[in-house]
């Protein structure tokens, strides 16, 4: 199955796996960042930078908890060897970052 895409109805799991990947802020900048990116690809360092620059703890936490969430629901593709993250687009995705990008909060 394709990420986050519903066959012919969603059932409780898939929605759950969609409502906990955008309740966490990190995981929506994330995707919106690389979606936004020309090529949709990103390196771990520049992702980090996305989140907050050099925290150890962001790194840590982009390593091990984010880029292996999103890419177990097959929404980006991580290269642990190269260090870089590919976008994976869908359609409901897409939507989704969409209302994201209408209610952030810019940035002082």
């Amino acid at each position: 199955m394709l990420p986050f895409e519903f066959r012919d109805s969603p059932d409780s799991s898939n929605l759950d796996s969609v409502f906990e990947t955008f309740s966490d802020d990190q995981r929506r900048q994330l995707l919106c960042h690389l979606s936004e990116s020309s090529d949709g690809t990103a390196t771990v360092d520049e992702l980090r930078d996305v989140l907050d620059g050099d925290s150890r703890r962001t790194e840590t936490r982009l390593r091990h908890v984010h880029l292996p969430h999103l890419e177990s629901l097959s929404l980006v593709e991580y290269d642990e060897r190269s260090e870089t993250v590919r976008y994976r687009e869908t359609p409901l995705l897409e939507e989704l970052l969409d209302c994201c990008f209408e209610h952030r909060t810019p940035q002082a």
